[in-house]
């Protein structure tokens, strides 16, 4: 048999972009309001925004609206133009944000819904900062979802489909390092083919990221809620937070 093995998420592939508008990205309000807490959180005037990862870019009109000049990239040309119809007065470009190589340009960069699991974005960010400026990203509150949320298994099953094919799933998590895994195969058994879809994502500890934050250069690391107050990263609330790393004059 045949193994053919495809990414479950595809970014950049049209026919996946076109299907991830209908489901993937949070309700317009929730972007809305995330949003509005980054420049509550900023509350500075006339910034040169960067947003990462922008998607359809559904709340820039919140930053346009507010005097700041906004340029949005994303890896999905689907996505890009479908931000560029609706909002002809940002700038747009498609770009994975692993391949950003910008200096000094901006006063903040953005990254809603997005999470950062490595060092590569936050060195990028922090190099396409102008002196003074702020990287402000979401978070996923892990005690939330420990403590409030849906509790994460391991399973794995089986189904046999009307078309003769089958379907293996394997989910695993694991909690000491707060990552989870997620497999499908389609066994088709005519054709001899096996197509292996997998997805994953690992969340870094707080600690572990505040660490590669400072070491690519940022001067300090704070965790607020979406109304600007201090988050205790011990707290169950709120479901989402803003990290803000702020790049020092020098």
């Amino acid at each position: 048999m045949k193994k053919i093995y495809v990414p479950m998420i595809r970014y950049g592939d049209k026919e996946f972009d076109e299907g991830f508008v209908g489901w993937g990205f949070q309700s317009t309000e929730d972007q809305i309001r995330d949003a509005r807490a980054v420049l509550d959180i900023i509350s500075l005037s006339n910034l040169k925004i960067l947003d990462l990862a922008c998607g359809l870019g559904n709340y820039h009109h919140i930053w346009t609206g507010a005097g700041h000049n906004v340029v949005g990239t994303d890896l999905s040309e689907t996505f890009i133009m479908m931000a560029q119809n609706t909002h002809p007065d940002v700038k747009y470009r498609v770009e994975n944000f692993y391949d950003l190589a910008e200096e000094n340009e901006y006063d903040l960069v953005t990254m809603i819904d997005t999470p950062v699991e490595d060092e590569d974005v936050p060195r990028n960010a922090y190099r396409a900062l102008k002196p003074g400026g702020s990287f402000v990203f979401q978070l996923s509150n892990p005690n939330y979802m420990h403590l409030r949320g849906q509790k994460l298994v391991n399973s794995r099953g089986w189904q046999e489909n009307e078309d003769r094919t089958f379907l293996l799933t394997r989910h695993e998590y694991n909690e000491d390092i707060d990552r989870w895994e997620y497999e499908e195969w389609h066994l088709n058994l005519e054709t001899g083919d096996i197509v292996i879809e997998h997805n994953f994502s690992t969340h870094l500890t707080f600690s572990r990221l505040v660490d590669i934050l400072l070491a690519v250069g940022f001067c300090s690391v704070s965790f607020v809620d979406a109304d600007g107050r201090p988050y205790g990263t011990s707290k169950e609330e709120p479901k989402n937070f803003f990290c803000i790393a702020y790049k020092g004059m020098k």
